[in-house]
């Protein structure tokens, strides 16, 4: 049987995973780019601000994640659905940032550093789902929050990450 994906009609290609430490403290998102020295930010955006500056994560317990590669241009709804609804990608910020911390100044590593998004899928401060776009540009990281509601559709050489 072969498990390629048909890349005509399909979404999401699974690619590798990897494990995110548990967290033992609560996590406080403004922090990561007021306090923190080691990873390189080049631009928040402010919907991203708006939305997470003012929440604290509790902590977590060590998680996997995958990364999908999408396959053709989609809004968030599709790609929620194909990968089993809000519940199955749900993340932190938390995770997010601690995988940006093994690539502070945009080496190679589990998130792609060519200028596309890595898409998680977070709660923000009143409980909205948002995607988290993090990218590498030239300087740095660039982060940014779109509601999964918005008619947005990412383009075929985004990645998705979520919890497995």
């Amino acid at each position: 049987m072969d498990t390629q994906p048909d890349l005509k009609t399909a979404l999401l290609e699974p690619l590798e995973t990897t494990v995110v430490p548990a967290n033992t403290a609560p996590f406080v998102i403004r922090d990561c780019f007021t306090k923190n020295t080691s990873v390189r930010i080049s631009n928040i955006f402010a919907e991203f601000k708006t939305r997470f500056f003012d929440k604290t994560e509790n902590p977590m317990a060590e998680a996997a994640y995958r990364k999908y590669k999408l396959l053709r241009i989609s809004a968030d709804g599709p790609i929620i659905a194909k990968l089993g609804g809000e519940g199955k990608v749900e993340s932190t910020f938390t995770a997010a940032f601690a995988l940006l911390q093994r690539q502070p100044k945009g080496e190679a590593g589990f998130l792609q550093t060519n200028g596309f998004a890595n898409i998680f899928y977070v709660r923000d401060k009143k409980g909205a789902l948002c995607a988290i776009r993090i990218g590498w540009a030239s300087d740095g990281w660039v982060v940014d929050a779109i509601s999964v509601e918005d008619p947005l559709a990412w383009n075929g050489k985004h990645e998705i990450f979520c919890p497995i």
